[in-house]
């Protein structure tokens, strides 16, 4: 994809400082959820990943857990889903650890290099539900891929992009947005954290913004207007929660007002995001 990062590089060094946080957060006595293998499976390379990127933004990321905690929760109440799609799962092991029904069909989409470094830990593992890698790259077409697998669009679907769209330019972002949109004929959802613009602005950015201005690389995908995204390509948005607020807080962060308006910088909020199709 024209001025992007390599997905394969990006996402998978994103996926071992994913791993890595959510083995601290399982390690707490008040954990928001508990996953035996992220430690395993983040090593030290995601245990180093994880402390840069806490050293560059001067703090521990609290918001990591509570999406992680947010979207399980999610998945957990659509009991009314057949199928989960995990749109750059990464080291996602939500088919192990969730309480999901047995019939559950859950396709974990990434690059090679990913499912390759997850085998190692989880081989011998055995998923709750029906678990299937599909090995693609999502800067290119991979809806072939997924139907292949055993996709069925006749039946109710979650999709989720957790911690995908701010790897994505605009462009790629939408067309993950139609082709789920267009892959479903009964009911979905599709939910994403999406960033506001001011992300971009935080001192601990500066590095990588201007990383990729000189080498007149894309952005990060960030955008002020979430539920015009969602629109925009084929979802109706059914709930934009703000971190903070109550829906995703569990006490770790500052309070967000259930009713916050606009009055503060609206560039600054972390929005997740839920769209929804009924057939």
């Amino acid at each position: 994809m024209s001025g992007s990062v390599p997905l394969s590089r990006a996402v998978t060094g994103t996926a071992l400082w994913i791993a890595a946080a959510r083995a601290r957060e399982s390690a707490r006595s008040d954990a928001l959820f508990t996953d035996p293998w992220a430690a395993a499976l983040a090593g030290r390379e995601g245990r180093d990943r994880l402390a840069a990127s806490e050293r560059a933004s001067g703090r521990e990321n609290p918001f990591l857990p509570v999406r992680t905690r947010f979207f399980d929760d999610l998945l957990t109440a659509a009991t009314w889903a057949e199928q989960i799609v995990l749109l750059g799962a990464g080291m996602d092991t939500r088919a192990y650890r969730l309480n999901l029904h047995a019939d559950t069909v859950v396709f974990e989409l990434d690059v090679p290099e990913v499912f390759a470094a997850k085998s190692v830990v989880l081989d011998a593992v055995t998923p709750r539900c029906e678990r299937r890698e599909v090995r693609v790259d999502l800067t290119d077409q991979w809806e072939p891929a997924l139907l292949d697998a055993g996709f069925d669009p006749t039946r109710g679907t979650v999709w989720l992009a957790e911690g995908l769209f701010f790897y994505l330019t605009e462009p790629a972002v939408g067309r993950v947005l139609r082709t789920s949109a267009q892959a479903c004929r009964a009911r979905a959802l599709f939910a994403a954290d999406i960033f506001g613009t001011g992300l971009l602005r935080l001192p601990g950015m500066q590095p990588l913004v201007d990383q990729r201005r000189s080498s007149n690389t894309a952005l990060p995908f960030c955008t002020d207007q979430p539920g015009e995204l969602l629109s925009a390509h084929g979802w109706r948005t059914d709930n934009l929660v703000q971190v903070g607020q109550p829906e995703a807080n569990f006490g770790r962060l500052p309070a967000v007002a259930a009713d916050a308006d606009r009055a503060h910088d609206p560039t600054m909020r972390t929005c997740l995001a839920v769209g929804v199709r009924h057939h």
